[in-house]
């Protein structure tokens, strides 16, 4: 077995570090404090600052894991999760901005048809516009037995959609919103998905959500009143909605992983670069045996995110599942979800290990490390529980045996 990139991924690599190092690095208080930027109501909302999101598209890194048809690279998830934790490594931020990006297209190209791809998955690959996810709700959630979002056939076979979606990354930018719904369907209760334009009549959303972390990244409620909808914004067919949330965020749950090791790694560089410029008595205080095991604990527990990381990525490059291939779709599920729970709770001690590690000047904004801690969090809490992934993998493994098998 060999753990080496091959000269696409190394390039991948490199080219998401010197972003995350030049174009990021310099510029992590405005992202944190986000860009005004007037939406199509005329309101002026708090994004990613334009230009950034623009570099992210121009990059190649919105479209990297999709078709070169609809303008994407054409990579895999390995390259995805490289790029996403290269980035999250300076600016969690921008690396949850990126993967929400992907997770909404991830949904279009898994369950849309080829004019709804057109349509949706191109104008935002080209970063003219951006997609949003929208799952959870007030009452839900990791239950989707618990939607309260509605959608009413019509009798000109229209549909009508009302409800409240919490939480809602990108809800604030223009383009296509990726949605799951409770609907009637042959006297029984089905959940639908389908995909509306942000800003269309009967759409609105709450100020930002103001947060611990992530605050380069902002999050809505949504509100939808009689939203009126047609037959080409629905995914697949009626009843397809479970499916399909679960399909997107079987590999969802892999770039949120990238996220949160990268995540991880940053804590871990601020608190090294710290120890080795930190003197006492005019040498180093990585000459001390309790500061070499606190940096080498630190970077194992993230080092050992990191392979769990590129192991479920390509896994997931290596199973790919087709609309009714459920079984395969649970096999990614666990292995995705188990990385995301470790990962998350990686992120959270590596994070609070690297505060200690620089001890008062841990605790200032000045030294950026505190910015990780609060980021990471976030991570145990976002799209699923880390219990939630845990107890997602454990059920696989009780029905089917070990996952960790090649």
């Amino acid at each position: 077995m060999e753990f080496l990139l091959n000269e696409d991924q190394q390039m991948i690599y490199e080219l998401a570090r010197d972003f995350a190092q030049n174009a990021l690095a310099p510029r992590i208080e405005e992202i944190e404090k986000g860009e005004l930027v007037k939406v199509s109501t005329g309101e002026e909302l708090p994004q990613l600052p334009h230009d950034l999101h623009m570099q992210l598209a121009e990059s190649g890194f919105i479209g990297i894991s999709f078709p070169e048809e609809y303008g994407g690279m054409g990579m895999g998830h390995v390259e995805q999760a490289l790029v996403l934790k290269e980035i999250s490594r300076v600016s969690p931020s921008v690396g949850k901005c990126l993967d929400v990006y992907i997770l909404g297209l991830e949904a279009i190209d898994l369950y849309a048809n080829h004019e709804q791809k057109e349509r949706w998955l191109a104008p935002c690959i080209t970063g003219e516009q951006t997609v949003s996810f929208a799952f959870t709700e007030p009452e839900t959630g990791s239950d989707p037995k618990m939607l309260k979002t509605r959608l009413v056939k019509q009798a000109d076979g229209t549909y009508k959609l009302n409800g409240v979606k919490r939480f809602i990354s990108n809800a604030a930018y223009d383009g296509p919103l990726v949605l799951f719904a409770l609907q009637e369907h042959e006297g029984k209760e089905v959940v639908t998905g389908l995909v509306i334009d942000k800003f269309c009549k009967g759409y609105s959303i709450s100020t930002p959500w103001e947060k611990i972390g992530y605050r380069g990244s902002h999050v809505y409620d949504i509100f939808m009143d009689d939203i009126v909808v047609t037959e080409d914004q629905i995914l697949g067919k009626p009843g397809d909605g479970f499916t399909q949330l679960l399909g997107t965020t079987a590999y969802g749950k892999l770039g949120f992983t990238a996220v949160f090791v990268g995540t991880a790694l940053g804590a871990a560089d601020l608190a090294l670069k710290y120890c080795q410029e930190k003197l006492h008595r005019g040498k180093s205080i990585t000459k001390f045996p309790t500061t070499q095991l606190r940096l080498s604990t630190m970077l194992t527990y993230a080092h050992a995110a990191e392979l769990m990381l590129m192991e479920a990525a390509d896994y997931c490059d290596h199973n790919h599942f087709a609309n009714d291939d459920v079984n395969t779709m649970r096999a990614v599920q666990a292995r995705t979800a188990q990385a995301k729970g470790f990962a998350a709770e990686t992120a959270t001690t590596v994070a609070t290990m690297a505060v200690n590690a620089m001890g008062a000047y841990g605790v200032c904004d000045e030294y950026h490390v505190e910015r990780f801690l609060r980021d990471a969090a976030v991570a145990p809490n976002i799209e699923g529980s880390g219990d939630i992934q845990y107890l997602i993998h454990a059920m696989f493994v009780a029905a089917n045996g070990n996952t960790n098998a090649m």
